[in-house]
Parts: structure tokens; sequence; C-alpha cells
């Protein structure tokens, strides 16, 4: 793979708060952001919602960036669930919005955030002309660089673009959205939509949980506890449409993303996965 791939990755982080049976510690994540540092890798994704409690994934990575905080660009996200529901008042939810992030730049341990997701909410959580307004503000004072849209795939299924089209007004300028050979329904509009607008396109699950790799190829390779088994419908779709695919490979699966996005996000358990996925012998 070119070394200039490395700069459409995303070091994505959701895998740290040990969702998928690995517990990491500092120091094992520590070791993965100098490997990913080594090989080019330069922008990190989190969320405050990673992990239990909350920010958990962020105090973790707050500790381990202290070596390496210059040498990456940290995304993050805010909570909506509370934050957009209309059903409380204004000045609450502006209050929990504004400690979100603080909250977040305290624990991550940075003055600024390079871009600043909405996270997967519905169109109501979204269409809070306050919260935006907020938002733009805190842009302004460079407390953050960018605002985003990490949009929710089922309206993407839906082919609902509210709040792409409303992407414009709220000074938006990057959009995450679920892309991989298997699941392309963003290809339809919101692709496209992102193009016309020259908006920055991420793109999350190129891997679709490592089914689309060479590593997996039944149901039986995963434990009873693993969230691909308990999802034994969606798994079994993909593995059979993996068989379709002539030596596929999770560089194959890479590479199909990277041809399609701006900036690709992806999560590795250890250092090898790096390794093995990117090393140029």
């Amino acid at each position: 793979m070119k070394n200039s791939s490395f700069k459409k990755i995303v070091l994505g982080t959701e895998v740290f708060s040990g969702s998928w049976g690995t517990k990491f510690s500092q120091s094992k994540i520590e070791k993965i952001l100098e490997c990913a540092n080594n090989f080019g890798i330069k922008e990190i994704d989190t969320a405050p919602s990673y992990g239990n409690p909350k920010h958990q994934v962020e105090k973790l990575l707050g500790r381990a960036l202290i070596k390496y905080k210059k040498n990456f660009k940290i995304n993050t996200k805010f909570e909506n669930k509370i934050i957009g529901s209309s059903k409380i008042a204004r000045e609450k939810r502006l209050s929990l919005l504004k400690k979100s992030i603080e909250n977040s730049l305290k624990f991550l341990k940075i003055d600024n955030i390079n871009i600043l997701f909405f996270h997967s909410g519905s169109n109501e959580q979204f269409l809070n002309d306050d919260m935006w307004e907020y938002l733009i503000q805190i842009k302004k004072e460079k407390i953050v660089n960018k605002l985003g849209l990490s949009l929710k795939h089922n309206l993407v299924k839906n082919n609902d673009l509210t709040q792409l089209k409303k992407s414009m007004d709220y000074n938006i300028s990057c959009v995450s959205t679920v892309l991989n050979m298997f699941t392309r329904d963003s290809l339809r509009l919101v692709v496209p939509f992102c193009r016309r607008n020259k908006i920055l396109l991420y793109t999350r699950l190129a891997l679709a949980k490592g089914l689309l790799t060479e590593k997996y190829n039944s149901i039986d390779d995963f434990s009873k506890k693993d969230p691909r088994y308990i999802d034994h419908i969606n798994t079994k779709k993909i593995l059979i449409f993996k068989k379709n695919i002539k030596n596929l490979t999770a560089k194959k699966s890479i590479l199909w993303s990277f041809q399609r996005s701006d900036k690709v996000i992806l999560s590795f358990k250890n250092i090898n996965q790096i390794k093995n996925i990117f090393y140029n012998k």
C-alpha cells in the first residue's frame, strides 16, 4: 500500500472500550498510538459515549496521548439524546452541551478539537438552531476547527437527507457515514451530495467489524458472546456475500473504501494488525 494512503486513515477508538472482548491498558494504547504515528496516521476519532462510564475512552486516550498529542488531530463527538431533546429547557440543553465539550477537552488533555461531530442522532435532535448557534460560536473561538455530522445509518438506508440538506446552514464541513463493499447505501445519495457540496467525507466500518477480511469464514468462528455472533443474521449475509469476491483481504476492502471517500476510520486491537495490513515489505 502506498505511503500516501496512510493520510486517509483515521484511527478509530471505540474498540478501546473493551466492547469486542479485548481489554486495553494505557500502555497497550500507547503502543498502538506509537505504531500508528510511525506509519503516518495523524488523526484520531473518539467519542464521550465510548466506554462505560462515559468518557472512559477519552480518559484513556488523554493519558496515552501525553507523548504524542502534538502528532495527532483529535476528532470527538457530543451526546445528542439529551442535548437535542425539545423536552428540556433551552438553557439546560446548552449547559449540557457546553459541559460535554468541556469534559472532552479536559479528559483528552487538549485545548482544541479538530472536528466535533453530531453523533448519529435523529432529525429531531439534529434540527436544533440554538445548539448549532452555540457550536458555530465556539468554532469562531477556535475551540473546534470544524463541525461534523456523523449520520445515523437508518436515515441513510431510508434515503432521508434532512440532516445533510440542513448541514450547510449549520456550517458543517465534514460528514461521517457507514460504507463498505457490503453496505453501499451511502453511494446512492450521501456520497454524491458530499461531492457536489465539497463536504469532506469520512467513512466507517470499512471492514464490517472484521467480516470483510480473510480471517472469518463461518459464524462458528465467533464465541456466543461476540456481537457478531449475536447479530448472526447480518453476519451470515456478509459471509455469504464475501464468498463471491475472489481473494478478499482486509487490504482489498480498505482500498475499496479509500477510492470512495476522503478519510477512512479504522480500528486496531494491536500493533500487529496495523503492521499486517499496511507494512510494505
